[in-house]
């Protein structure tokens, strides 16, 4: 068995293990909860007290859990929603090959390939209006915003950073209760007290998927078996979250229908294959618009 293929048995293993775990798992389970013990204390003490005013709306979208619980897609939805303003999307950009401060996008064009921005800030830069900015260091994303013009920071993965702002979280209970790495919490349900606007999906948001047929779905997102009810397919292929597709990974299905995520196309597109996405609409609640609203024209 080659390396590669040890690495994905590792980490599909995990990734079970996060979101549905079996008889088997339980015995590693047992064995890290001593270690979560220790994440637990560290989590506590790195959780913000005080929190810097930007002098401008932040709307924090974030999670409880380690991915899949959907921060891109609400990202976009607020994004359009607020298209009278001038909006930027500032996030990490995890798994991208670069470091530093990037301007992904700017209200005119994309400026860098998807290599550089990383896909999920990519995704967001050709789904919606919004100028959008790569930076490990989040203030200085913001800043970089606000020279720009923008008139609101979306903060794509902000739970907890430490500035003012409107703490949106998306609240997705798993199977496995524990913290990592013996289970898929970053932060224990406790940490939702945190939240000004706790979002649970099919009751404050629902996901409108078109399903889509193809010949094979292949996908490098977390927990990504949960499309399989989206895609009409023979066969699927997935990769570990964020990856970057190379051509022998996708040599087999060249002359295939592939079923993919717009995550994942952005990604894709490079190697003139036959793609069909996902249609995935995002509808939020007027309730939890309207706060929105409101945050933003009192701050």
């Amino acid at each position: 068995m080659k390396n590669g293929e040890i690495k994905e048995k590792i980490f599909r293993f995990f990734e079970e293990m996060y979101y549905s775990p079996k008889w088997y798992h339980y015995p590693v389970i047992l064995a890290l909860l001593p270690f979560s013990f220790i994440y637990l204390i560290i989590a506590h003490f790195k959780f913000p007290r005080n929190y810097e005013d930007m002098k401008i709306p932040i709307i924090s979208i974030g999670n409880i859990i380690t991915g899949g619980s959907g921060k891109t897609p609400l990202a976009i939805a607020i994004a359009k929603h607020l298209k009278d303003k001038k909006i930027a999307v500032v996030l990490r950009g995890y798994k991208r090959l670069s470091q530093g401060l990037v301007v992904v996008k700017d209200f005119n064009e994309i400026l860098v390939p998807v290599e550089i921005s990383g896909d999920e800030a990519m995704e967001i830069a050709l789904s919606s209006n919004a100028a959008v900015i790569v930076s490990e260091d989040r203030k200085k994303g913001i800043e970089k915003a606000k020279e720009l013009g923008c008139e609101v920071v979306i903060l794509d993965d902000g739970f907890d950073k430490p500035f003012k702002k409107l703490n949106i979280v998306i609240d997705k209970k798993l199977k496995n209760p524990f913290v990592l790495p013996a289970g898929g919490y970053r932060y224990p349900r406790l940490a939702l007290r945190f939240a000004d606007i706790i979002l649970r999906e099919n009751v404050d948001f629902k996901r409108n998927v078109k399903k889509t047929k193809g010949d094979v779905l292949i996908s490098a997102i977390s927990n990504p078996k949960r499309l399989l009810k989206y895609a009409d397919v023979k066969e699927y292929k997935f990769f570990p979250d964020h990856y970057f597709f190379k051509k022998k990974d996708i040599k087999a299905y060249r002359n295939k229908t592939i079923v993919t995520t717009e995550k994942d196309y952005v990604k894709l597109k490079q190697f003139g294959l036959n793609l069909k996405v996902i249609e995935m609409d995002l509808e939020i609640n007027k309730e939890i618009l309207d706060k929105i609203d409101e945050y933003v024209k009192i701050s």
